[in-house]
């Protein structure tokens, strides 16, 4: 609580000089077809083949993504979108349960019968926060720091592995994991290990990095490891037990391996409610996270600007794409991390392959052939990335997420928010709108001022602000609308 004291220099202050409401500037990047790393440099993404560390995709020919110019979404459209969304790649968590409303309505299910758990709740939190970790790398004269936020199924493995072979100073390295037992459990994640062996002074300069993908190929390619994982085969290999706690067959599994069909239920269960039905308790835990949104990384520099202001790091760059990632990511980190250019001067030269990527029981097969049907199924997955398209802007957006994007009532879902906090700051500070009963009253603690003039004082401020809020507090005194018995106090 503020202490009332100091609240005659805030009201005297405010009377006395005259208040300019003054609009922010925002900054939308502009749209472009190339990979540019952060806007800081482009990046050299002719493939020559599939790098992508472990899941074989044909990039470009999963998801056909195009420019924004002559296209359905206007970019006047996209900016607002974008600013609503993830303003200066920091998601905004009030679009999260809109973004899994719209998908749920791209399948025509009853919003009314959708559960509203405590548990389903925390799971659309978990989609949009996850991150697995990082790993960190201090520059050989020990000046430099470079932190690569892991993303599953995003040439994590070739890109974590191969800086661990081009690092020289092995004991510069090291590597934090989120701690599974904990998400289990329910407790909050504590990142801090990740940042601890960089100077609080330091972290803002530190060169933090990542590489993400489309957002829908990247929930395919979880899709085709998630199922990949869950087979016999893996698990016998793995030595993964059966879990004990639920031996139901999931509903999705009740389709044959490799259908179309089993996606698409897969897909609706998972949109649905994922910790209500089959898709989420049955599966081991940290599979199902492989299809999390990308945008987690940015969660987690979020989670340290609220931590240590203005010392938190930032995104410095990321790949848009994980096509040639060997060539690319090493070029990313030598043109934008000072320190580190010798090192992560030439490509990647080894290659790290998962199994899952042979797609031997057509998991894979069967997600791209359901994209390509262009349906329901589609579209609900273009609601649900909402989020990482806007986050990572130089993705292109494939026609049909840019078709779902426009939509006249998603739109209004998505920017209604925004548009009525942008209103309440740009609106006069309302102050005992139905009248003051006496204007000469003196209002205690305001340095002798009565309610006139503190009404006065209203005027100079906007809707919002902390000063407009104080000076709200005295309609009690100005304009009491309320009687002793109404449920407050006197």
């Amino acid at each position: 609580m503020m202490d009332r004291a100091p609240l005659s220099y805030i009201f005297l202050a405010v009377f006395s000089a005259a208040a300019a409401v003054t609009s922010k500037d925002y900054f939308f990047p502009q749209l472009q077809s190339t990979y540019v790393a952060c806007s800081k440099s482009t990046i050299n993404t002719n493939a020559t083949g599939n790098d992508d560390g472990g899941a074989t995709d044909d990039n470009g020919g999963i998801v056909q993504s195009i420019s924004m110019k002559n296209t359905i979404l206007t970019e006047e459209q996209w900016n607002q979108i974008k600013h609503a969304s993830c303003p200066k790649q920091i998601p905004n968590p009030s679009i999260w349960p809109i973004l899994f409303a719209q998908a749920r309505i791209e399948l025509e299910f009853n919003i009314e019968t959708i559960p509203n758990t405590p548990n389903d709740e925390e799971f659309v939190t978990n989609f949009f926060t996850f991150c697995n970790g990082g790993v960190g790398y201090t520059s050989l004269d020990g000046e430099h720091h470079l932190v690569y936020l892991k993303v599953w199924k995003s040439a994590n493995d070739q890109i974590r592995k191969n800086i661990y072979r081009v690092a020289r100073k092995k004991d510069n390295l090291w590597n934090f994991d989120i701690k599974m037992n904990d998400l289990m459990s329910h407790r909050q994640q504590d990142y801090n290990e990740l940042w601890s062996p960089i100077p609080l002074s330091k972290r803002n300069q530190t060169c933090v990095v990542t590489a993400v993908r489309d957002p829908v190929e990247h929930f395919l390619s979880a899709y085709n490891e998630i199922e990949f994982r869950s087979t016999d085969s893996f698990r016998s290999s793995h030595g993964v037990k059966t879990n004990t706690n639920n031996n139901k067959q999931r509903y999705y599994e009740r389709y044959e391996s490799g259908t179309d069909e089993r996606f698409e239920r897969y897909v609706s269960e998972f949109i649905w409610g994922a910790s209500s039905t089959s898709v989420f308790p049955s599966l081991p835990f940290s599979n199902i996270f492989h299809s999390f949104s990308q945008s987690g990384v940015l969660w987690l520099l979020k989670q340290q600007i609220d931590l240590v202001g203005v010392n938190a790091p930032r995104l410095t760059a990321y790949l848009p794409s994980i096509s040639n990632v060997s060539a690319a990511f090493p070029n990313l980190v030598a043109t934008n991390c000072p320190g580190f250019e010798e090192e992560f001067g030439r490509p990647f030269t080894k290659q790290f392959d998962h199994p899952s990527q042979n797609d031997e029981f057509g998991f894979y097969a069967a997600a791209k052939r359901v994209w390509r049907k262009q349906d329901a199924t589609s579209r609900a997955l273009c609601a649900l990335h909402l989020m990482d398209y806007a986050c990572f802007d130089l993705i292109p957006i494939p026609d049909l997420c840019q078709d779902v994007f426009s939509d006249a009532s998603f739109n209004d879902r998505l920017l209604k928010p925004q548009q009525e906090a942008n209103e309440a700051m740009t609106s006069t500070c309302a102050f005992c709108e139905g009248g003051i009963p006496d204007p000469g009253l003196v209002v205690p603690h305001t340095g002798g001022l009565n309610c006139e003039l503190v009404k006065a004082t209203a005027t100079k401020e906007v809707n919002g602000t902390d000063t407009c809020a104080i000076v709200q507090k005295e309609e009690r005194v100005c304009c009491p609308t309320k009687q002793v018995g109404d449920g407050d106090d006197a």
